[in-house]
């Protein structure tokens, strides 16, 4: 343990230096832990607007540790309720507050917190506005001591030169649908789109999700969470969990952690017990490290949904405009992508199937193409398509 005013000096160096470059982090933790002998330095944040543990990073935090704190033991922590009523700046010691009697029947601290090895805390809120709230905790092992004087000194000394660098860049606790996907983007978007956390809140929903939603029982959101039926929920969420892990974990593959996976979701009939409705899901983890240069933001899930009773339609001036059709030619181009052969598109228009046969060869040369297979992945990587497009 070094508290000296030296090592004070190099701390505040090391913060300011990651606040210009958060790779920065990571070495203000460590020197930070190794001055205050701490077992563990967590830096966390709520996001308030989606309801949801968005940012997690410190010192020596042990894999399983923090992901269990941050997709399970965090709701039930009994530290965090009196932490949120402190005032910003003002630390809250855990020794003081509960009792060993309390410990010992306490499941935060039975089934999670004393397994993992850690037992005391000392932390204060550094933030705590509409958005988002962000805690900076020090913990110390089951064999230590709690923080004693000194080490509490050193902490209160550091919490403005820590509020100021949090607000220097608050930007990177919160989940930012801008920052990530582009919120215009995602809006124009035919293709039902929605960008969640790992625990289900919704970050996003864009207007064609939204319909969706109003057209089908199989997706609810309910108090900004979403909703499955209960064996697909229960699947979806343990494989976000699961990826979740890979990612904490370091060193995996990132085309197999990003890439997209399919989610069948289906309703059965109570009466007849087959299958009245389906509706496919397609999910990708969004690594916020890659994507948007975050720093110990969670991952966020990226959820594409094709309902084939309500796909979007091809969009008539879009195909008039890029590729100089006619209204006849861009009608037949969306009754193919609707899945109709020639000679019912022939039969429901009212014309001759050599007609048609000819419109379509004008199709294929405007469009610089030879069949009716690359004319359809033109048409599904349009523009307002191009989500989708890139699932298949």
């Amino acid at each position: 343990m070094d508290l000296s005013n030296e090592r004070f000096d190099r701390v505040i160096h090391l913060l300011y230096e990651a606040v210009a470059n958060p790779s920065g982090w990571k070495t203000f933790f460590d020197l930070l832990g190794d001055a205050l002998d701490a077992a563990t330095i967590h830096l966390l944040a709520l996001d308030k607007q989606h309801g949801a543990l968005s940012y997690s990073d410190g010192f020596n935090l042990p894999v399983d540790g923090e992901l269990g704190y941050i997709q399970k033991y965090g709701k039930i922590d009994p530290r965090m309720g009196l932490l949120l009523q402190k005032n910003v700046a003002e630390w809250l010691h855990c020794h003081e507050a509960f009792d060993e009697a309390f410990v010992a029947q306490d499941p935060f601290y039975q089934e999670f917190l004393i397994p993992v090895g850690r037992r005391y805390v000392s932390g204060c809120k550094l933030v705590d506005d509409d958005q988002t709230c962000v805690i900076f905790s020090v913990l110390r092992g089951v064999a230590d001591q709690p923080l004693g004087p000194p080490e509490v000194a050193f902490l209160i000394k550091l919490t403005p030169h820590l509020q100021r660098a949090i607000q220097m860049q608050l930007q990177r606790f919160v989940f930012s649908a801008k920052a990530l996907v582009g919120h215009a983007l995602v809006n124009r978007l035919r293709q039902p789109v929605m960008l969640l956390t790992v625990d289900g809140n919704v970050v996003l929903s864009n207007p064609a999700a939204e319909r969706l939603c109003a057209t089908t029982a199989l997706i609810k959101v309910a108090q900004g969470h979403l909703q499955l039926p209960s064996p697909v929920e229960r699947r979806f969420y343990a494989e976000c969990a699961r990826l979740e892990g890979v990612v904490r974990a370091g060193d995996y593959d990132v085309e197999t952690v990003t890439g997209y996976r399919s989610l069948p979701i289906s309703a059965t009939s109570k009466k007849t017990e087959k299958e009245t409705e389906i509706l496919f899901a397609f999910f990708s983890l969004l690594i916020p490290m890659q994507v948007s240069g975050s720093f110990g933001l969670r991952p966020l899930v990226l959820l594409l949904f094709y309902h084939p009773s309500s796909a979007p339609p091809l969009d008539s001036s879009l195909l008039i405009a890029a590729f100089n059709l006619s209204p006849a030619e861009a009608r037949i181009c969306r009754l193919l992508a609707d899945g109709m052969a020639l000679k019912e598109i022939a039969n429901q228009i009212g014309v001759q199937h050599e007609t048609i046969r000819k419109q379509l060869q004008a199709i294929y040369r405007k469009t610089a193409t030879n069949r009716q297979s690359d004319l359809m992945r033109l048409m599904l990587n349009l523009p307002d398509g191009a989500f989708f497009g890139a699932v298949h």
